[in-house]
């Protein structure tokens, strides 16, 4: 987009401007400008641009957002950026950065990123921001303060923060724990949970824990049913396989062999055999006495 003028907002471009509660929201003139800024003090603004009509670009901290009708997207005040618009009508209300993160937590707050296209939530708030900028010469100073309000409230709509991968795995992991009962969990569900692709939540596992999903779910079924084949024994090894989702009982058999470095008879019977040595010794022996001793092979 071609260069101008430069100005410094309000003052060269604005056409109104109405301070309402926590923010002010300010029209723009519909000729074309440019603004490069380098802030010379902190004011901690949240700062969002919608554009009704024409064009605009917004670049800040290394991202470059473009901006088309029914579009929005929000920079910060204390960090240099660039905003050229094209012809058109635009709004830009400016919030405490720090209300909206009081407020919403959680939500993506990244900047220089085009928004109101593809989140649903999104484009309620781009609505919300079109219809105000649309409405300037009839809404009172008082519907001012409201529609800023609504705004504030509606912007939790918007798209949530990227997560962490450390976090999305301790989500997984919890997410087994909690659905590891279900004979029919798979992989997928648990990447489901999250709104991501298996093969991602895959690749995230395997760099932070060295296993994927599957691997994961497999060891924990096969650590809960070498549990119960130590604490259950009036319960048949094919039953305990099945309640941990192993169907086929030779599947199961190769699975625990692989993993504990023995069968599950054998297991159960160095178990048991463990807890009788501990009882017949008055609970001298201790809990090494009370296990198998069994080796466990990677996943």
């Amino acid at each position: 987009m071609e260069l101008i003028h430069v100005a410094t907002p309000p003052d060269a471009v604005l056409v109104r401007a109405v301070r309402a509660g926590p923010g002010e929201l300010l029209w723009l003139g519909a000729e074309p400008f440019a603004i490069r800024c380098e802030p010379r003090q902190a004011t901690g603004l949240l700062k969002i641009v919608a554009v009704a009509e024409g064009e605009a670009v917004i670049a800040q901290g290394g991202n470059r957002a473009i901006l088309r009708e029914g579009t929005f997207a929000w920079f910060l005040s204390d960090a240099p950026f660039e905003l050229m618009m094209s012809r058109g009508r635009r709004l830009l209300l400016r919030l405490p950065l720090s209300a909206v993160q009081q407020r919403h937590p959680g939500v993506d707050l990244r900047t220089a990123v085009t928004r109101g296209e593809e989140h649903a939530g999104e484009r309620v708030v781009a609505g919300l921001l079109r219809q105000i900028l649309c409405e300037s010469s009839s809404l009172s100073e008082r519907d001012c303060m409201a529609a800023v309000g609504v705004v504030l409230e509606a912007i939790g709509m918007c798209g949530r923060a990227p997560e962490l991968p450390r976090a999305r795995v301790e989500r997984a992991l919890a997410d087994i724990e909690r659905r590891l009962g279900d004979p029919a969990l798979q992989p997928t569900d648990i990447a489901r949970a999250q709104g991501v692709s298996r093969r991602y939540l895959d690749g995230v596992m395997t760099e932070q824990l060295g296993s994927s999903l599957a691997a994961r779910i497999r060891r924990r079924r096969l650590e809960r049913a070498a549990s119960e084949l130590s604490t259950r024994p009036d319960d048949a090894v094919s039953e305990i396989a099945a309640r941990w989702g192993f169907r086929d009982a030779s599947h199961f058999t190769r699975l625990f062999r692989g993993h504990f470095a023995t069968t599950p008879a054998a297991y159960r019977r160095a178990a048991l055999d463990g807890t009788r040595a501990c009882a017949a010794s008055g609970g001298r022996a201790g809990d090494a006495a009370s296990r198998p001793r069994v080796s466990s092979a990677k996943e």
